[in-house]
């Protein structure tokens, strides 16, 4: 079974919906400096995606604004969701925990599918969940693999 990794964060109003997904692609400076930075965008990790699985409703006579979007802010549970990576064929078994390790993917087809550095860091363990597709390349086989990391 897939561990889900939950994180407790705040999101615009507006934009709390149940299932919705986002990204998160970098850290402003304003966020940096918010007095509610170490609750909402401190718990993400820039590039991964997450989906919303938990609007709190809480009735807080004057709710918090963003400082970017000026927007009402209300407390969301998040859930991560894996990233995929090309793995060697040899080294695929679902459920087994293997360390990311970029340069063993040589064929530039597969390369393509490799996540950059901020996304997914050389030398993190990660949980191979599923297959999501197979990529061959001169006399190589990848398996396109959704992974958790375990970061």
């Amino acid at each position: 079974m897939m561990e889900i990794k939950r994180v407790m964060t705040l999101i615009g109003k507006e934009q709390a919906v149940i299932g919705k997904t986002f990204r998160l692609y970098s850290i402003p400076n304003e966020c940096k400096q918010c007095k509610l930075f170490n609750i909402c965008v401190a718990r993400l990790r820039p590039g991964r995606v997450y989906r919303i699985a938990e609007v709190k409703h809480v009735g807080l006579p004057q709710p918090n604004k963003c400082l970017l979007t000026g927007e009402d802010m209300v407390p969301i549970i998040a859930e991560e969701l894996p990233i995929v990576i090309p793995i060697p064929t040899k080294l695929f078994i679902e459920g087994v925990v293997i360390t990311y390790v970029k340069s063993l993917i040589t064929c530039n087809d597969a390369r393509k599918y490799l996540p950059n550095e901020e996304v997914l860091k050389e030398g993190t363990k990660v949980r191979i969940v599923k297959e999501t597709g197979r990529v061959r390349c001169n006399n190589e086989n990848y398996i396109l693999a959704e992974v958790i990391p375990l970061d």
